[in-house]
């Protein structure tokens, strides 16, 4: 059987596959803050242990008060769950929506989601530039139930500017459309708050935005985040379309912790900047396409190149194939920024790789 290109992150059967340990694969498809496991998340992970004796609360209502402060927004703005994705399936159960559109290349799981409720996806499909442009109002029409925008766009990294998006808004709650806005990469961004919407869930009880953990505390393998809404019946749907406790003990004490350094956003943002800056001039030296992306990871076609992630197993190095993302080929890839020593040795792989591959 073919593997599946699937979503990234799956050292496991890489590892298997080279006959190496997990440890010695450097990680390039998952993009994670680049500083790691902070300290004080792993003594927030050996501190709570204890407390695993009991059920986890199923309001979550600790790690609320702590979103809602650190948010700026009411405790019953707020649903946690067990990662984006989870709370994308629930979102899906609980709206039920009949048809939902969706720009693309998008992340995969939105359209698993809403398929496996019943959806039927419609397409704004984003022309060479891989943007949303104003012509995205066209789409948008009154047998739309939701919409998706992710901000920055997974897979480019690109941001759709505040004055288009609150148009789309704009035009949605006349329609009657529900916009969920995923911001799950944007605190990792410079100048988060010339982009993000939670100032708008007051005024527009349409808008949903998708928030997670995951990225920058680098715990993908806890699972944790939350939607966030101004609108209390979808609240309220969302949390019926999920199991009685959405969010394991230990993830609710890291996540109130997290939440208590405030500096520690700028740490990660100062560091992922530098080092995104440092592979964009690297990467424009080789034979590719760069997309002009702001998050913590770029994408790039590699045209003709179908067997880029192949070629850098050579190396212990996995990148993110996205020809299963709707609107590309097989020669578009995703790369994450890492430490300037990870990221100094895939760009030396992908050096040496289109050396061969050109002949030069």
């Amino acid at each position: 059987m073919t593997e599946q290109k699937t979503h990234g992150g799956n050292i496991y059967k890489m590892a298997e596959r080279l006959g190496i340990p997990e440890s010695e694969i450097l990680d390039f498809s998952a993009n994670i803050n680049p500083l790691g496991l902070p300290d004080f998340i792993r003594e927030a992970l050996i501190s709570s242990i204890e407390g695993i004796i009991n059920y986890p609360d199923p309001d979550c209502s600790r790690l609320r008060q702590a979103i809602a402060v650190h948010d700026g927004v009411p405790e019953d703005y707020i649903s946690c769950g067990n990662g984006g994705a989870d709370l994308l399936f629930r979102l899906a159960y609980g709206l039920r929506p009949g048809k939902v559109l969706l720009p693309v290349p998008a992340f995969v799981e939105y359209e698993e989601a809403m398929e496996a409720a019943g959806a039927r996806m419609v397409y704004y499909r984003m022309g060479e530039d891989l943007e949303i442009h104003w012509d995205i109002l066209e789409t948008m029409t009154e047998d739309i139930d939701l919409m998706i925008i992710c901000n920055p766009s997974n897979p480019t990294g690109i941001l759709t500017g505040r004055d288009l998006l609150l148009a789309v808004l704009d035009q949605a709650r006349g329609l009657g459309i529900c916009l969920l806005v995923d911001e799950c990469f944007l605190e990792i961004c410079e100048h988060e708050e010339a982009y993000t919407f939670k100032g708008y869930l007051k005024s527009y009880p349409n808008l949903i935005i998708l928030k997670s953990f995951t990225k920058l505390y680098a715990i993908p393998g806890l699972r944790l985040g939350y939607l966030l809404s101004g609108d209390p019946d979808l609240i309220g749907k969302v949390n019926r379309a999920g199991q009685a406790w959405p969010v394991s003990h230990i993830a609710q004490c890291v996540g109130v912790e997290a939440l208590k350094r405030k500096d520690y956003r700028d740490q990660v943002v100062a560091v992922t900047s530098r080092e995104r800056e440092y592979m964009i001039r690297e990467l424009v030296k080789l034979p590719v396409r760069l997309y002009p992306g702001k998050a913590n990871y770029l994408f790039f076609r590699a045209e003709g190149m179908t067997d880029l992630d192949l070629r850098l197993e050579e190396y212990g190095i996995m990148i993110r194939n996205c020809s299963n993302y709707v609107n590309l080929g097989d020669d578009y890839w995703r790369v994450a920024v890492k430490s300037h020593e990870e990221n100094i040795k895939l760009i030396q792989a992908l050096k040496n790789i289109f050396q061969y591959n050109t002949g030069s």
